[in-house]
C-alpha cells in the first residue's frame, strides 16, 4: 500500500524479516536518458543512506536503515509509529513546547555535524518516547556554512507559520534549543535567517 508519493519517491507499506517497515522506492523520470536517470537515483539513495547514518552519530534518532537495493532503487527501513511532530504541535498544551525546543535541538545536531536537512517540516518529524525521530533525508547534503544553515532554519520557520496558529511561540523555542547545542555559533546562523527574511520582503 501506498503510504505516500512525493516528486521523487513513493513510501510503501512494507515488511522485513517479520517486522513491519517501509520501502522507500525512488521514482524513474521519464524526461531523463534512461542511464542517467538510473545513476541520479542512485546516487541520491547512497547519499540519502550515509545522511541518515550521520544523522545517528550525530545524536539524532533517525529510522533503523534495514536494506538498500540500489537496483530496485529502494531503502527499506523501520517503520517508525507515532503522531508527527505536527500533529502533537497542533495538540498544544505543555508538551507542545517541550517538542518545539527538541526540535531545534535536532536541527542543531544536524547542522553541528555538517548536515542540511533540505525540509525541515513538521510532518516530517515523528514523536515516539517523547523524543523526535526525523525523516526523510531525500533533499539533504553537507555543508557547514551560515547561508545553508539558514535556509534551513527559515524553510523550518516558513512551514512552522503555514501550518501552526501558535508558531512565532513555537518558533521562538526552536532557536532556543538551536542555541543550546550550538552556542555561539549560532548567532551567523540567526543573523542570515533575518536575512533571508528580509530578502523575501523586498523582492
Amino acid at each position: 500500500m501506498i503510504l505516500k508519493r512525493g516528486a521523487e519517491a513513493e513510501i510503501r507499506t512494507a515488511e522485513f524479516l517479520g517486522r513491519s517497515a517501509v520501502a522507500k522506492v525512488r521514482l524513474p523520470k521519464a524526461y531523463r536518458l534512461p542511464a542517467l536517470d538510473d545513476d541520479l537515483r542512485k546516487t541520491r539513495m547512497r547519499t540519502e543512506a550515509r545522511l541518515m547514518a550521520e544523522a545517528r552519530a550525530a545524536g539524532v534518532a533517525v529510522p533503523v536503515l534495514y536494506d538498500i537495493d540500489l537496483q530496485g532503487h529502494t531503502i527499506t527501513m523501520e517503520f517508525v509509529e507515532g503522531p508527527t511532530l505536527k500533529d502533537a504541535l497542533e495538540a498544544g498544551g505543555p508538551q507542545a513546547a517541550v517538542l518545539a525546543r527538541e526540535m531545534g535541538h535536532v536541527a542543531g545536531r544536524l547542522h553541528r555535524a555538517g548536515i542540511i536537512h533540505g525540509d525541515l517540516t513538521t510532518s516530517n518529524m515523528v514523536v515516539r518516547d517523547g523524543g523526535i525521530v526525523m525523516l526523510d533525508f531525500s533533499l539533504g547534503g553537507k555543508a557547514r556554512d551560515p547561508e545553508s544553515r539558514g535556509v534551513d532554519l527559515h524553510l523550518l520557520r516558513e512551514a512552522l507559520t503555514s501550518a501552526h496558529a501558535r508558531a512565532r511561540a513555537y518558533y521562538r523555542e526552536v532557536l532556543a534549543g538551536y542555541r543550546e547545542v550550538l552556542g555561539a555559533e549560532a548567532d551567523a546562523v540567526l543573523a542570515k535567517v533575518k536575512e533571508i527574511e528580509s530578502r523575501g520582503r523586498y523582492t
